[in-house]
C-alpha cells in the first residue's frame, strides 16, 4: 500500500489584513479529518502550514522537506486554501509565460517586500517530487482569475482573489532553478509549468474563474473543499481521481454559476484510484449512542445528512425514529420521535427520511412577470398548495443553494426561458403570457424534479459499495456480454463515436450490475438524459443475488448515441446519468418515471402517482411487494450510486491534442 504525504496549507489570516479569509484553515481542517479517517495511520504522514506558518519560504520549506524525497511507490497531497491572484514575470524570463501573466499563490507575507508564490515556481517543486518516482496530487482552492471581481455577489459568498500584482519581482526573489529551467532551453527539468507525468492537478475554477467560500453547517468552507470532501468522503475505495472530480463538480455546479472545478493528468493518471487506492473502506454501518448528555449519530453533513432528516433502528418494528436537530461535519446530533432509547446502547441505524433540497429559482425579468410566476409556484402543487420541488429566490441568493436555475426575459420583453445559472438554455423560449407563464412552472417543476434524483444522496457505505456498476465496451459484432474473459469495465466514461469512412457509427456498451456481498440485494437502474427524462427501462428493478452479477438490458449491447434530433456532427454530444437504487426489500420505480421535457407521459401503471413521491414514500425505500401492497413499516437499509457518461463525436473542441480512439477517454 502506498504512504500518504500530506502538505496541507491554508491561510485566513494575512500580514496585509485587507486579505484576509474566513474559510481556509476551516478547509485544512476538514481535510485533515477526512485523510485521518480514510487512511490508516500507518500510511499517511501529514504536514500543516496555516496562516502565519504559510509564509512563502515556509510553504517552499515544507514542500521540498515533506514531499520532496518521497519513494516511487508514494503519493505527494498538496492541499492549498487561500488567495489566488496573478502576476507579471521578470523581464529576464518574460517568454517563459505566453500569456504574459502568470497565475499565483498569495502567501501569508506575500506583497510585503515579499513576492507571490508563481506557478512556475511551483512546476520546479512538483517536478521534484515527480523526478522520484512519487505521484503528485494538489488540490488548489484558490482563484486562478484574470478578470476583477463581478458585481452582486450575495453576502454570504467571498472570492478567494487578491488583485492582481502589477510589478514583477526581481529575479533574485524568484527560486533559482527556475531562472536556469527558463533560460537554459537544455536544462534538465521540462518546460516551466507544463503538466508533467505524475501530477494529478484539482483547481476550483479555471484561469478566467472565481472560487468562493461561503457558510456550511460547522462554518466556513471553500465550496469547491466541502464538495470535495463530500466526495472523498462518500466514494469507495475503487473510486478514480476523474469519479471524484466529476462528483464534486457537480455538487459545485449545483451552488455556484461560474465556478466549474477542473482536472489535469497526463495519460490514464486521472483513470487510477485515488491515493493509489489507500482508502480505507468506510465504516458499514451508521450507528447511535449517548455522548454528553445527547444523543448523536456517526454520520453527518458529508455524507449528505441535512436538518430534519430522520433515521430509524434498523429493521424494528415498530418503527423507532430519531429526529436530526444539528448536522456538524462528520457527526449528527438527534432527538428520539416517541420513544426512549436505553442510554448504555448502541443503537444501528439507517437513515429513513431527507428533505428533498427544493431547487432555487431566480427570475430575471420585468416586476409584473415575476409576481406572475410567484403567484402561480404557488398555486401549481399538490391541492393547489406551492409545488414543493422549487422555491423563488432572489438572484443575490440563487448561489446560496445547492440546487438552481434561472428564468430569464428576453432582451425584447416578449419570451420568457428556463436556463442554468450559467444562462444555457434548458428549455425553449415560451411567450410572456398566462399560457407561457403555465408552461414555465410547469417545465420547472420538471427539472426540478429530475435534478432531485440526479444528486439524491445516501448514507449507508456498506451498500453503496455492494453493488458495482460497470460498464464493458461492446466490440464489432459481439451481442452478449462474454461471461469468461470479459475486458475489464471501463473506469473513463467518456464514449466516441467511430468514423467508418462513410458514416458515424455509435458506440455500445454492455451495462452489468454485480453483486460484492453475500446476500441478495434488490436494484433499480435509473438512465437520466439531458432531455430531462427520468426512466427504468434497462433495469426496472429485481433482485441480484449475492456473488452474482446481473446483465442491464437483458444483457444486450446499449447503444449509446445522441437523440435522433441531435445532427451527428464533430463536437456534437450527450450526457447520461446512470442511477443505482439498491436496497433491501422490493420498491417500485414508478415515482420516478419522468418523460422527455415537454413530452405527455407514457400510460402508467395504475394507482401510480405523479413524478417522485417523497424519493420512494420518505425516501426509505419502503419495502413493497410486487403487487404494490405496503410491507411492514420497518427501517431498511437503501442506497444510491450515480455514474456520469458522455457520449460524443470527436473533431470538436473538447478533443484538441487527444489521441483519437473509440474506447472511452474522460469521465
Amino acid at each position: 500500500m502506498p504512504k500518504v504525504h500530506a502538505l496541507l496549507v491554508g491561510i485566513d489570516s494575512y500580514r496585509l489584513p485587507h486579505l484576509n479569509l474566513r474559510g481556509c484553515v476551516n478547509d485544512i481542517k476538514l481535510a485533515e479529518r477526512l485523510l485521518r479517517d480514510r487512511i490508516a495511520p500507518a500510511d499517511l504522514v501529514i504536514e500543516k502550514r496555516c496562516d502565519e506558518q504559510a509564509t512563502r519560504a515556509g510553504i517552499i520549506e515544507a514542500f521540498r522537506s515533506h514531499l520532496g524525497c518521497l519513494g516511487a511507490d508514494d503519493i505527494a497531497l498538496f492541499w492549498y486554501s487561500g488567495h489566488g491572484s496573478t502576476g507579471p514575470l521578470p523581464e529576464g524570463i518574460w517568454y517563459a509565460e505566453s500569456a504574459g501573466m502568470c497565475q499565483t499563490m498569495v502567501c501569508h507575507d506575500s506583497r510585503s517586500d515579499v513576492p507571490d508564490l508563481y506557478d512556475k515556481e511551483l512546476a520546479v517543486l512538483a517536478y521534484e517530487v515527480v523526478s522520484t518516482g512519487a505521484t503528485l496530487v494538489t488540490i488548489m482552492d484558490a482563484c486562478h482569475s484574470r478578470s476583477a471581481m463581478r458585481d452582486g455577489l450575495p453576502p454570504d459568498l467571498t472570492p478567494r482573489f487578491a488583485p492582481r500584482s502589477e510589478t514583477p519581482p526581481a529575479l533574485r526573489d524568484l527560486l533559482p532553478e527556475l531562472v536556469t529551467d527558463a533560460t537554459d532551453p537544455c536544462g534538465p527539468g521540462p518546460v516551466p509549468g507544463a503538466q508533467l507525468p505524475g501530477h494529478v492537478a484539482f483547481s476550483a475554477c479555471d484561469e478566467w474563474e472565481l472560487a468562493n467560500e461561503r457558510p456550511f453547517p460547522d462554518g466556513w468552507h471553500g465550496v469547491f473543499t466541502e464538495a470535495l470532501g463530500h466526495a472523498l468522503a462518500r466514494l469507495g475505495r475503487d473510486a478514480t481521481y476523474r469519479q471524484v472530480l466529476s462528483y464534486a463538480r457537480c455538487r459545485v455546479e449545483g451552488r455556484l454559476l461560474r465556478q466549474i472545478p477542473h482536472l489535469e493528468a497526463i495519460g490514464d493518471l486521472a483513470d487510477r484510484e485515488v491515493f493509489g487506492g489507500a482508502l480505507r473502506p468506510r465504516a458499514a454501518q451508521v450507528t447511535m449512542r449517548y455522548l454528553q448528555d445527547r444523543w448523536e449519530v456517526d454520520t453527518g453533513a458529508l455524507h449528505g445528512v441535512v436538518t430534519g432528516s430522520r433515521f430509524g433502528v434498523h429493521r424494528t418494528a415498530p418503527l423507532r425514529e430519531v429526529h436530526v436537530a444539528d448536522v456538524y461535519t462528520q457527526r449528527s446530533v438527534v432527538d428520539p420521535i416517541d420513544w426512549a432509547p436505553d442510554e448504555e446502547q448502541q443503537y444501528d441505524m439507517v437513515l429513513t427520511d431527507v428533505p428533498l433540497p427544493p431547487v432555487a429559482v431566480s427570475i430575471q425579468a420585468d416586476p409584473e412577470v415575476v409576481l406572475h410566476l410567484t403567484e402561480t409556484v404557488r398555486t401549481t402543487g399538490p391541492g393547489g398548495g406551492p409545488s414543493p420541488h422549487i422555491r423563488i429566490v432572489p438572484t443575490t441568493a440563487e448561489s446560496a443553494f445547492r440546487l438552481g436555475v434561472r428564468v430569464r426575459q428576453a432582451d425584447d420583453g416578449r419570451t420568457i426561458q428556463v436556463t442554468r445559472l450559467d444562462d444555457k438554455p434548458l428549455a425553449s423560449p415560451v411567450p410572456v403570457d398566462d399560457r407561457g407563464i403555465q408552461q414555465t412552472v410547469r417545465d420547472l417543476d420538471h427539472i426540478a424534479r429530475w435534478l432531485q434524483v440526479r444528486n439524491l444522496e445516501s448514507a449507508s457505505p456498506a451498500l453503496e459499495a455492494a453493488i458495482q456498476l460497470e460498464l464493458f465496451p461492446a466490440l464489432p459484432g459481439r451481442q452478449r456480454p462474454p461471461r469468461d474473459g470479459a475486458p475489464a469495465p471501463v473506469k473513463d466514461l467518456d464514449f466516441a463515436y467511430t468514423w467508418t469512412g462513410t458514416t458515424w457509427e455509435p458506440p455500445s456498451a454492455f451495462v452489468r450490475l454485480r453483486n460484492t456481498t453475500d446476500r441478495k440485494l434488490f436494484c433499480v437502474l435509473l438512465d437520466l438524459t439531458d432531455r430531462h427524462r427520468m426512466h427504468a427501462d434497462l433495469f426496472p428493478g429485481e433482485y441480484v443475488a449475492g456473488r452474482w452479477t446481473a446483465e442491464a438490458g437483458n444483457g444486450a449491447a446499449v447503444t449509446l448515441s445522441l437523440p435522433p434530433d441531435q445532427p451527428v456532427e464533430p463536437g456534437a454530444s450527450v450526457t447520461d446519468w446512470l442511477v443505482l437504487l439498491v436496497a433491501e426489500e422490493p420498491f417500485s420505480s414508478a415515482p420516478f418515471a419522468l418523460p422527455r421535457l415537454r413530452e405527455m407521459p407514457r400510460s402508467s401503471t395504475r394507482g401510480a402517482r405523479r413524478g417522485v413521491t417523497g424519493v420512494l414514500d420518505r425516501l426509505g425505500l419502503l419495502g413493497v411487494q410486487r403487487d404494490f401492497e405496503p410491507a411492514p413499516h420497518v427501517a431498511l437499509d437503501w442506497a444510491v450510486k450515480t455514474v456520469e457518461v458522455t457520449t460524443r463525436v470527436p473533431g470538436g473542441p473538447h478533443d484538441a491534442g487527444r489521441n483519437p480512439r473509440t474506447q472511452p477517454a474522460r469521465g
